[in-house]
């Protein structure tokens, strides 16, 4: 039964194929010649002429892409027939479109510059790497010098500053002003210098003074004025002696109670604490009641930090 109904679709599919072929030679034919007599029936005279019908079906025209979609049709069938009989269809040679033709050469052109913008992109990107290298290379480079510049630039001036201090340490002293003559006159002079903070001119004022006018009123001060001269500078040994000299005989004057408890600081400082206690004894006993209220308050800090017995 299967051999029977494989036969009888073969025997309609060729029958279908000679069928459409014949078709379209017949309607060919009959195109060529409904073509022939109608360029006859033109030429022929205006008034012999026959008019044609109205209700006639119009002629195919058979054109060259009509003709080709039959062929292509034609094609479909052969290969199905060879397809149903088994048999290998041999190749089927199909004119290459012109436009399809046209196309792919524009693709394939349009392809090979797009093969030569990657390659130019690409070396492009290496050139940007490698430029991007040598600047953080650069770069690093860069900082190194300025790390170096900076240091050597403290070092200079820490040479500058060594260097000035070297030059006044060879220069000594400044020399003491002129004395005007008189003790009040002198004194104001060296005042007025360390009010000024020409600290190195009014230290040698006030030891000139010291020197010049050891029994003036004021002189007890002026060693008063060179111990905060000496602890503005640092110089905590020099201080003490200073403030030490400045309290000889208990003086009752108005800056008595401060060179007091500056005098027990600078001893603190030294870690003198029995010197201490006794300098806050003596302001307890002598300068508390004048004192002023932060240098009662500055004097039983020190207590407590000394530990000095009540």
């Amino acid at each position: 039964m299967r051999w029977q109904q494989t036969a009888a679709k073969k025997w309609t599919l060729r029958h279908c194929v000679s069928g459409l072929v014949m078709a379209i030679a017949l309607t060919g034919g009959m195109s060529v010649m409904s073509t022939a007599v109608a360029q006859n029936y033109a030429i022929s005279d205006e008034d012999d002429a026959t008019p044609a019908d109205p209700n006639a079906p119009a002629a195919i025209v058979w054109d060259k892409k009509r003709l080709d979609r039959l062929d292509r049709n034609v094609r479909k069938l052969e290969r199905a027939v060879q397809k149903t009989e088994n048999k290998a269809a041999p190749p089927i040679l199909v004119e290459p479109d012109p436009e399809v033709v046209a196309l792919q050469a524009t693709v394939d052109f349009l392809s090979r510059k797009l093969d030569e913008q990657a390659a130019v992109l690409t070396r492009l990107t290496g050139q940007l790497e490698e430029a991007n290298f040598a600047a953080t290379q650069a770069q690093s480079q860069v900082q190194a010098l300025t790390a170096r510049t900076d240091t050597l630039t403290k070092r200079v001036d820490l040479l500058d500053a060594k260097s000035k201090d070297f030059e006044a340490a060879l220069a000594g002293p400044p020399p003491p002003p002129p004395t005007t003559g008189s003790a009040e006159a002198d004194f104001d002079q060296a005042y007025s210098l360390m009010s000024s903070n020409q600290l190195d001119e009014a230290t040698t004022a006030f030891e000139a003074f010291t020197t010049q006018w050891p029994k003036s009123a004021q002189v007890a001060e002026a060693w008063f004025r060179l111990g905060q001269i000496r602890t503005m500078r640092g110089d905590i040994s020099g201080s003490v002696a200073a403030y030490a000299t400045s309290l000889k005989g208990w003086p009752k004057a108005s800056w008595a109670p401060e060179s007091t408890v500056k005098l027990a600081t600078a001893l603190a400082d030294l870690n003198r604490k029995v010197e201490t206690c006794a300098a806050l004894t003596e302001f307890d006993k002598r300068y508390a009641a004048q004192a002023s209220a932060p240098m009662k308050s500055q004097a039983k800090a020190l207590k407590g930090k000394a530990q000095c017995a009540a």
